[in-house]
């Protein structure tokens, strides 16, 4: 691996990704390897089968590996949110007169609001909502600013230690000597999110497969964050619901991936898949309703979010969704939208290729990762200043 590239493991609640890449022209992206591979995945903040994750990683990283012709040994890892806590703090520092505010302040600023560790969690990451100075003046960046004093609203992210501890097991087993942790819902507010939108508060939704994740974003940080387990997997086992469907769960998924809820059918209408082995049909209504009545159970959950985060800056606020687990049913947001009495976007990387919801968290994630590897080196702190 060069100094220029960078090594992700995106962990999601049914697959993992190892994906090196550097930074292209543009912003865009330049792919050294890329492998994903499904594991049994996580709910309620546990892994189902560790051994199992630890052969998915095992086997994304050798493939990746194999693409370099080198090993991979730094790291950045995707906190999901299941496994991570979003605390926020105001926290004010003066200074004895007016003077410019400098990097090393605004690290002050951070250590000084948050004094107590969370239990059984470690702080992986830490970034502002907004900063105001003595003159009431709003900021995403006060560096250079004068004032005698600073007043943060911050975001501190925290990774539960059994996460923290499993994954840093698996990777330095296999020879991975450094791994970084970083929170995958801020990753996706930076990079799917333009900072116009996040200065006046926006609604991130992300569903995958097994897991939710819902975050209010405002500046360049999460004001409130909830995560369940609730996705895309719930709403095709609606369809099972009944127990008189002998199909594959996996053929059911394809098979809903070829419906539009927004389209017309009549009653005779049905849906076939054809496998190696055998052609499976199901009546296009029952298939539509069944996956309507899964939505519909998501709805729910994200009803309680918005209910629990109270927050009315987000009132008229879109509701902006990524992740694999419902984007691809077609129709989806359609009815999320009139079922929640509230917009819902869909929003993905702007990248040809990749510009799937699905691919949000992988990419954003890179994203961070090399903005972070960047920062982290001698000479942009030695041209911004340590500290900061």
């Amino acid at each position: 691996m060069n100094r220029k590239s960078v090594a992700v493991l995106d962990v999601r609640s049914a697959d993992v990704t190892v994906l090196v890449g550097e930074r292209g022209v543009n912003n865009t992206f330049v792919f050294k390897g890329i492998h994903t591979h499904p594991y049994d995945g996580f709910a309620e903040s546990e892994f189902f089968d560790v051994r199992g994750l630890q052969q998915a990683i095992a086997a994304s990283l050798e493939a990746v590996e194999h693409s370099l012709g080198s090993s991979i040994r730094e790291i950045y890892v995707g906190v999901p949110g299941e496994f991570c806590k979003v605390a926020t703090r105001r926290h004010l520092m003066s200074f004895q007169s007016k003077r410019r505010i400098t990097a090393a302040d605004v690290a002050a600023l951070f250590d000084g609001g948050y004094t107590e560790p969370v239990p059984a969690y470690t702080l992986i990451r830490r970034s502002a909502i907004f900063y105001v100075t003595s003159d009431k003046r709003r900021t995403i960046d006060p560096v250079g600013m004068v004032s005698d004093s600073l007043e943060g609203y911050l975001s501190y992210f925290l990774a539960s230690d059994r996460f923290i501890g499993t994954l840093r097991n698996i990777l330095e087993e296999y020879g991975v000597k450094k791994v970084e942790f970083l929170p995958t819902s801020l990753a996706e507010a930076l990079y799917l999110i333009p900072s116009e939108a996040r200065d006046e508060y926006a609604i991130l939704l992300d569903i995958d497969k097994i897991s939710m994740t819902f975050s209010i974003v405002c500046g360049n940080g999460i004001t409130y964050q909830s995560a369940c387990s609730a996705g895309g997997g719930h709403v095709t086992a609606q369809v099972f619901a009944d127990g008189n469907i002998d199909i594959p769960f996996e053929i059911v998924e394809a098979m809903i991936g070829k419906i539009n809820l927004s389209g017309r059918d009549d009653d005779k209408t049905t849906i076939e898949y054809v496998d190696k082995m055998r052609s499976y049909t199901l009546p296009m209504q029952f298939l539509k309703e069944k996956v309507k009545e899964g939505l519909d159970l998501i709805c729910e959950v994200i009803n309680k979010c918005l209910e629990l985060c109270g927050d009315r800056n987000i009132e008229y606020k879109p509701i902006l969704l990524t992740g694999g687990g419902i984007t691809g049913i077609r129709g989806a947001r359609e009815h999320l939208t009139n079922r929640l009495n509230k917009v819902v976007e869909i929003i993905a990387p702007n990248l040809p290729y990749y510009n799937k919801a699905s691919q949000s968290s992988l990419l954003s994630l890179l994203d961070m990762a090399l903005a972070t590897k960047r920062e982290n080196s001698f000479f942009y702190k030695l041209f911004n200043g340590f500290g900061g």
